[in-house]
């Protein structure tokens, strides 16, 4: 995390919706859309359906017979345990990474009084600016030394066991993609609104956004994702204002 206290813009935690003109591919203003960001009542609609959707995929692809099972994950006739083992650690890393970062706690430099001794000042900066390099060692070091672990893990079980391992590792994967692609795409149709005053949505059903054209749905979550504020701004945020 890159924290430049000069640097954030406390402002845009107030700024909860936005005018965006839509265009189509010739570039002609098609409408204008208002959209905001989302209570907490159409926060959890969208997770309500994007954990079914999670759900349903599951369902799916933890049916061997299924055809999207036998399209999506590999048999393991056709590979090895280099291969199973790789997909493993391969798709563990974002798991590994996310746990490192919870895990690895380097408090930030607490700033000192604004009287204080210009020296002391001087220390501060410096520390403030070697947080990001020492806090990315940390967790580098913590991601390695998970990764050689689960190496030396998958190394030394049988095929079967890995191969399974692997299947389950590969089904959750597809399935938190499909549920931050559901969740995306309720949040914007929630979000999407015909006026200023945000009482008339500007889909009529969530079908009515589900069904537009792929290039269409991504200008909606692009300009959606302009007045979304990221967790590393909201981390940035909260160091600025404490």
């Amino acid at each position: 995390m890159d924290v430049e206290r000069n640097d954030v813009d406390v402002s845009r935690l107030f700024k909860w919706g936005k005018v965006f003109e839509i265009s189509d591919s010739a570039g002609e203003l098609q409408a204008l859309v208002y959209m905001k960001l989302l209570g907490d009542a159409d926060v959890n609609r969208a997770r309500v359906y994007a954990l079914r959707k999670s759900a349903e995929l599951r369902r799916e692809l933890s049916n061997p017979d299924s055809d999207l099972r036998w399209a999506t994950i590999r048999q393991i006739d056709v590979m090895t345990e280099d291969d199973i083992a790789n997909y493993i650690l391969v798709f563990s890393m974002r798991d590994i990474t996310n746990r490192a970062l919870k895990e690895i706690d380097i408090p930030f430099p607490k700033m000192p009084k604004s009287n204080a001794a210009l020296s002391k000042l001087e220390k501060y900066q410096r520390e403030v600016d070697e947080y990001p390099a020492k806090k990315g060692e940390a967790v580098n070091k913590f991601i390695q030394k998970e990764v050689d672990k689960l190496k030396k893990y998958l190394l030394t079980e049988p095929k079967e066991v890995i191969y399974k391992q692997y299947v389950n590792t590969l089904i959750d994967e597809f399935c938190e993609r499909e549920a931050l692609k559901a969740y995306n795409d309720m949040e914007v149709y929630l979000g999407c609104f015909k006026d200023d005053t945000y009482k008339e949505h500007f889909f009529e059903t969530f079908e009515d956004f589900d069904n537009l054209g792929e290039e269409q749905k991504s200008e909606f979550k692009t300009a959606y994702s302009k007045i979304s504020i990221g967790m590393d701004e909201l981390k940035k945020l909260r160091e600025a204002t404490q």
